[in-house]
């Protein structure tokens, strides 16, 4: 598919890294200047955007570790968004105009444990991804209202991974949760 030269400027480049589980991505994700990482996961990417993918990430300039470390790239991979664990920001470019504020509503952060579904490799179990951070929820809302929430993706900040991503690091600033890959949050957790 060709690029609209037209609408490059208008949009923002993500570098970040997507979980599966058993392979790591890292590479580029290009959306909407308008719109913030999690919403592109959630909603699909807007019309001007090079892919228009809902079901699908696109990436681009990809770099693939799997858990035996073996590593190979890619110039184009797309990912099925129900294989995901979660998308972690590495950066973000801007290019063109400049960013203006997003308009948002309050939220309370309350730290959380995350525990993802199991990882199987070769029919021996592998422990699950256990996530630490900081979940956003609505003033006077609880735990559960968000995680109830009809988004697929739920973000979360200041987070730890662990074990670490083969590949990559293990704590990141922004991370987006597949809430369909969850096992528990555990409120307040240590």
């Amino acid at each position: 598919m060709a690029v609209d030269k037209d609408c490059v400027e208008l949009n923002k480049q993500y570098e970040i890294l997507v979980c599966t589980g058993e392979v790591i991505f890292t590479g580029s994700f290009m959306c909407c200047l308008s719109q913030r990482l999690i919403d592109a996961l959630n909603e699909g990417v807007r019309a001007t955007t090079v892919s228009k993918a809902v079901d699908f990430l696109s990436l681009q300039n990809v770099t693939m570790n799997d858990i035996h470390g073996n590593t190979k790239k890619f110039n184009r991979i797309y990912v099925a968004k129900n294989n995901i664990i979660f998308v972690a920001q590495l950066s973000t470019e801007v290019k063109g105009k400049k960013l203006s504020a997003y308009p948002y509503r309050k939220k309370q952060p309350v730290g959380v444990t995350i525990y993802t579904a199991q990882i199987y490799h070769a029919q021996v179990y592998a422990s699950p991804y256990i996530i630490k951070g900081q979940m956003h929820v609505e003033t006077w809302g609880q735990v559960a209202d968000t995680i109830e929430s009809k988004e697929r993706f739920l973000p979360f900040t200041d987070v730890e991974v662990t074990p670490a991503p083969p590949g990559g690091g293990s704590k990141f600033d922004f991370i987006a949760v597949n809430r369909e890959r969850m096992i528990s949050v555990c409120e307040g957790a240590e």
